[in-house]
C-alpha cells in the first residue's frame, strides 16, 4: 500500500509493540476524531480506519467488546448497525486525559511531594493499590510519595499519615529508581522523531486524519504516565518540553 513514509512509521511502531494494542489504539480514536464532536461511530466506520492501520476486523470487534465490558464504551443499535460512543464515567475522563493532550491544563509541580505513611499495616496491599491508581509511588514499605502541582489537594485517607515532603538532592538521585523516567524519556523522543517526520511529509486528507490520530496515540500513551515532577527531580536532558513543542508543531501542519 503507497502511504507517506511519515504515517507508515506510526503504524509500524504501533505494530512494533508486543503486542500490539487495539483496545488502546480504539480509545485514542474517541480522543483524537471522535470525542471534539460528540458523535457517535458504526463499527464499520470504526473497522475502515483501523483496517488502514493494518488491523484485521476481528482484532476491532474483540477490542471494543471489551471496552463496553469494562464500561469505557456504550453499544447502541441503530437498525442493523451497532454503534459505539463514550460512556458518562469515560467522558469525563477523556476531557481530562484531551486537557493534558492537548496542553489545554498542564499540571503545574510545585516542588514538594504528597507522602502517605501506611500506618494501618493489615491493609497495606489494599492501600498501596488504591494509593498507585492515584499516582503514588512507594519511596519505602510503608511510605507513599507523588508530586504536589498547584491546586490538586492533598488526599485523607484512612489508616494513613499525610507529611509534605520538599524535593532535595537527595531524592534527586533516586528519581530514575523511583519513576519511570528512562523508558518515559525514549518514549518522548521517539515521539519527537515521528512530529518532526509528520511536519516534513505531505499527506492526502484521508492520509493526514490517520496520521493525527497515529501521533495523538503516541503522544497519549507516553504524557498519560508522566508523573510530571518537580524540574529539580528531573534529568538535565528531560525530553517532555521538546516533545509537547513538536506534537503541537505537527498537528498543525496535519491541519493544513
Amino acid at each position: 500500500m503507497n502511504r507517506a513514509p511519515a504515517l507508515s512509521a506510526l503504524i509500524a511502531a504501533h505494530h512494533g509493540r508486543v503486542p500490539p494494542r487495539t483496545g488502546s489504539l480504539i480509545v485514542s480514536v474517541f480522543g483524537a476524531l471522535v470525542l471534539p464532536a460528540g458523535e457517535a461511530l458504526r463499527l464499520s466506520e470504526l473497522q475502515d480506519w483501523l483496517y488502514a492501520l493494518e488491523i484485521e476486523p476481528g482484532l476491532v470487534r474483540t477490542a471494543l467488546s471489551r471496552l463496553v465490558n469494562d464500561g469505557t464504551l456504550l453499544r447502541e443499535r441503530d437498525g442493523k448497525a451497532a454503534l459505539y460512543r463514550l460512556s458518562a464515567r469515560a467522558l469525563a475522563d477523556f476531557e481530562a486525559a484531551g486537557d493534558l493532550i492537548f496542553g489545554r491544563r498542564l499540571p503545574q509541580p510545585n516542588g514538594d511531594l504528597d507522602g502517605l505513611v501506611i500506618e494501618d499495616t493489615g491493609r497495606r496491599a489494599t492501600l498501596r493499590s488504591e494509593l498507585g491508581a492515584m499516582g503514588f509511588v512507594p519511596l519505602a514499605a510503608n511510605l507513599m510519595v507523588r508530586p504536589a502541582w498547584q491546586d490538586r489537594v492533598a488526599p485523607e485517607i484512612g489508616g494513613c499519615l499525610a507529611l509534605s515532603l520538599h524535593a532535595n538532592a537527595d531524592l534527586a538521585m533516586r528519581a530514575r529508581e523511583i519513576w519511570p523516567l528512562e523508558p518515559l524519556a525514549s518514549g518522548y523522543r521517539a515521539v519527537i522523531a515521528h512530529a518532526d517526520a509528520v511536519r516534513a511529509g505531505t499527506f492526502t486528507p484521508e492520509e493526514a486524519r490517520l496520521a493525527r490520530l497515529m501521533l495523538v496515540h503516541e503522544f497519549r500513551r507516553i504524557v498519560l504516565r508522566d508523573p510530571f515532577l518537580p524540574e529539580m527531580l528531573l534529568p538535565k536532558d528531560w525530553p517532555g518540553g521538546r516533545a509537547r513543542a513538536a506534537f503541537d508543531v505537527a498537528l498543525q501542519h496535519l491541519r493544513g
